[in-house]
């Protein structure tokens, strides 16, 4: 019995290692080598079948064709198959409650979005640690930008996408003042202080800054039309407050900034100035456009809502109009420094199916692919832009698009350029190179350095809470905010404050904020 034991064992063991002699399974291609049989040939590992990744990146870059530039770029390249999902921010609801389902969403969900699919199962809730391990740069270069990026994708304790920013949500709103102006009532630079911003308005109102010996011209007006969350934002940051977003108390809670004591003195301070007739009282019906025009026509003397790339855009506007700008910074006041107020970097992290959640080779793959599409060069050129030569030529290292591909959008649907295959363009500091010249980039660093940022301290967002009563609330904000700065003292003012607080609070207010505390403390306690 023994002897008949060990010869069966023997004879399982020799078939099993001339199975093994004869297979390809892949395991001896780890280093390099191939196995040989008995006649010395060598059998060569199979080529893995391609991966099958369904792109809806963008509901606006579709591509109209399949096969086409960039989709057989990406698919020779990291040996997948593309299948092209193409949706549009109507329908892709519809194919969701279908149970069609894209490997990789577009961009434009919301946070509203994000947390309902993730409670109903239709997204992949991906690993922190594992999309650092395959997407190392991009993560470094997005950290570099928002160290708070993950907090937007956490729901119920687990991460959902891929972290994203804005990057120019990363500066603030950036003071240009007529400098013929600033010259004509004694400065050589825009104010720095309060204080000198004080001096100045009231020398653009009263000392005839345009010389044209009429008393005509105001310092400034506010956005009041249409974005009452940048209306006066020199002023608010000042304080180092935005009275529309929350922030973060000295207790470690969450308050709202419209109901803070920044923002009262802050206001009382602007109810002092529009008194003084320092402050164009036509600001409630001014919007962005109106405030530019009356800029360029000189009948005022500064704008603050706008963003370095927006100023950079209207250097030749000012130059038409006879304006020599002059670029300020967030005026020092009872905040102690320079601030200037930020609508933020953090986004809504780009979101994968559920699907790729139980696949691990399709999601490791997808996390590679995004990696090289946010951060290597040919890759991203490739995506963007299309092919040099073809669709895009380089000029002083940027490259540029080149008819019919300028002007005919179809023709870059055709080829597959754009967001559609890269949902990541823009979205690393890395790539901006290809984006902006040297010009510009000079430019921007001129503008957004030497200050710290006020933004929303919790970011994108969904809380049950704001839901149910933000409406209400905005609109008993506009309203206090409205009267006070027109109230006819100081006195008026407290009392307005006080009312529209207790207001906010008793309807809603407290409630939103202690559910903004209680996500604020946990994501603040997943990231220890």
């Amino acid at each position: 019995m023994k002897h008949g034991l060990k010869l069966g064992v023997a004879l399982i063991l020799s078939f099993s290692l001339l199975a093994a002699g004869c297979s390809s399974n892949g395991n001896e291609g780890k280093n390099g080598s191939a196995s040989t049989n008995a006649g010395g040939a060598t059998n060569a590992p199979k080529e893995e079948a391609p991966i099958e990744i369904t792109f809806a990146g963008s509901t606006w870059d579709v591509p109209t064709e399949d096969g086409n530039y960039v989709q057989k770029y990406l698919e020779e390249k990291y040996n997948v198959k593309i299948v092209n999902m193409r949706v549009t921010d109507e329908n892709l609801k519809l194919k969701i409650a279908a149970n069609e389902v894209p490997d990789i969403f577009p961009q434009s969900p919301t946070e509203t979005d994000m947390v309902n699919w993730a409670k109903q199962g239709v997204i992949a809730s991906v690993s922190v640690d594992e999309i650092k391990q395959y997407m190392p740069s991009y993560i470094a270069d997005v950290e570099s930008v928002e160290p708070k990026a993950w907090d937007v994708g956490l729901v119920d304790g687990k991460n959902y996408g891929i972290p994203r920013v804005w990057l120019n949500g990363s500066t603030g709103f950036i003071p240009v003042y007529n400098n013929n102006w600033l010259k004509a009532v004694g400065y050589n630079e825009p104010p720095k202080t309060l204080e000198e911003y004080e001096d100045v308005l009231t020398k653009f109102r009263n000392n005839d800054p345009d010389g044209n010996g009429q008393k005509d011209t105001y310092g400034m007006s506010g956005r009041g039309k249409n974005a009452r969350n940048q209306l006066f934002n020199e002023v608010y940051a000042a304080y180092g407050v935005n009275p529309y977003v929350f922030q973060e108390a000295s207790d470690g809670t969450i308050t709202w900034g419209g109901i803070s004591d920044q923002s009262l003195e802050a206001t009382k301070l602007l109810n002092k100035w529009y008194n003084a007739d320092l402050i164009d009282p036509e600001f409630m019906t001014d919007d962005n456009g109106l405030m530019g025009q009356k800029f360029n026509s000189k009948k005022i003397g500064m704008i603050d809502t706008n963003m370095y790339h927006h100023l950079h855009g209207q250097i030749q506007t000012f130059k038409d109009n006879g304006i020599e700008p002059a670029y300020g910074k967030g005026l020092i006041g009872p905040a102690g420094k320079s601030m200037a107020l930020s609508n933020g970097a953090l986004q809504t992290p780009l979101l994968l199916g559920a699907q790729v959640e139980e696949d691990e080779k399709k999601r490791i793959k997808i996390l590679q692919i995004l990696e090289e599409i946010a951060m290597n060069d040919e890759t991203y050129l490739a995506t963007a832009f299309g092919q040099e030569g073809v669709s895009y030529e380089m000029k002083d290292g940027i490259p540029t698009l080149i008819e019919p591909y300028v002007s005919d959008n179809n023709k870059r649907y055709e080829m597959g350029i754009g967001g559609f295959y890269n949902p990541l363009i823009e979205r690393a500091v890395t790539t901006w190179k290809f984006h902006m010249p040297q010009d510009k980039l000079d430019f921007k660093a001129k503008l957004t350095e030497g200050f710290e940022l006020v933004s929303d301290v919790l970011g994108p967002t969904v809380l049950e809470s704001k839901g149910k009563y933000n409406a209400n609330l905005l609109a008993l904000q506009d309203e206090f905010y409205t009267k006070a700065i027109i109230a006819k003292n100081a006195a008026d003012v407290e009392k307005l404050f006080a009312d529209f607080k207790a207001q906010w609070l008793k309807a809603g207010g407290q409630e939103i904020l202690d559910e903004a505390t209680k996500v604020y403390q946990e994501r603040r306690a997943a990231s220890n």
